[in-house]
């Protein structure tokens, strides 16, 4: 949704017991957020997963990291549920809604999926039915069936948000919303960090399909490559991925570059690769 007519954002400003300056975000994907290394082969060319996603020029994937109770605000904010108020030059306030896809990503959630993981049929059938809304979700373009799979009062934790819209829109609504909060930045372009429509198509559908199957590291990816094995997939949903050979927990991983963040991915014997020199 566009703005028609030039307004200057307005917000009421929080008590100061609220505006907690201080607090640390988990190490978990801290460090890695400024990791300086691309994803190879990410976009080059490759054919969406499955068939299905398009590549949209005009939005990116941007994401930042929330406490619990502003991530909750953020995703009713970017979802369309909740509005922002921006005041017009002529001083009066307007209420504008907002519509973009968004994804939420929590290491507490992410536990609580290891932990309530059962080996059933129900389990089966509901991990099959989140992968259908996924692929249905980025083949129509659809922001409705995306946000269907991010129910903000279930959240738990601080995480991660991450939006699909115009950076000129969310930075006019991040700047309308106080206490303010800021996009992840590159490290090397110091720009807000970018991660490319099938990149987050395949987290998405990896996340939504086999939780237990994908961890987010707590270093850059740098500090992985250093004597490791460097390959590229040759075939499947990650056909074109370059990054490491590693074990860790007793099993090998894919180490490979997430926006600015870094994923390992289990199973790798399930994907043809040839090794990089």
């Amino acid at each position: 949704m566009e703005l028609n007519n030039p307004v200057e954002p307005i917000s009421e400003a929080l008590p100061l017991s609220d505006q907690n300056i201080t607090s640390e975000a988990p190490k978990l994907l801290l460090c890695s957020s400024i990791a300086s290394v691309s994803d190879p082969g990410s976009n080059e060319g490759i054919m969406p997963l499955a068939g299905i996603g398009k590549e949209h020029p005009e939005v990116n994937w941007y994401y930042l990291y929330l406490s619990n109770k502003e991530l909750k605000r953020y995703i009713g904010v970017f979802s369309g549920r909740k509005a922002v108020k921006f005041r017009t030059p002529s001083g009066v306030v307007e209420e504008k809604y907002f519509c973009f896809k968004v994804f939420s990503y929590t290491t507490t959630d992410h536990k609580k999926r290891f932990e309530q993981c059962g080996y059933t049929k129900e389990e089966y059938i509901a991990r099959r039915d989140s992968v259908r809304v996924v692929k249905e979700a980025f083949a129509t373009g659809s922001a409705q069936k995306l946000n269907a799979l991010t129910d903000e009062k279930e959240i738990v934790g601080n995480g991660w948000l991450f939006v699909c819209a115009p950076l000129q829109q969310l930075e006019l609504i991040l700047s309308a919303m106080l206490p303010r909060q800021y996009l992840v930045t590159d490290y090397n372009t110091h720009r807000a960090a970018v991660i490319p429509q099938r990149q987050m198509e395949e987290f998405i559908y990896l996340y939504e399909s086999m939780p237990y199957n994908i961890e987010l590291m707590n270093r850059p990816l740098e500090d992985y490559l250093q004597k490791k094995q460097k390959i590229r997939i040759t075939g499947g949903v990650f056909q074109g991925k370059e990054g490491c050979i590693m074990r860790l927990h007793r099993n090998t991983r894919l180490v490979f570059a997430f926006g600015n963040m870094t994923v390992a991915v289990s199973y790798l014997h399930a994907f043809p690769f040839e090794k990089i020199e």
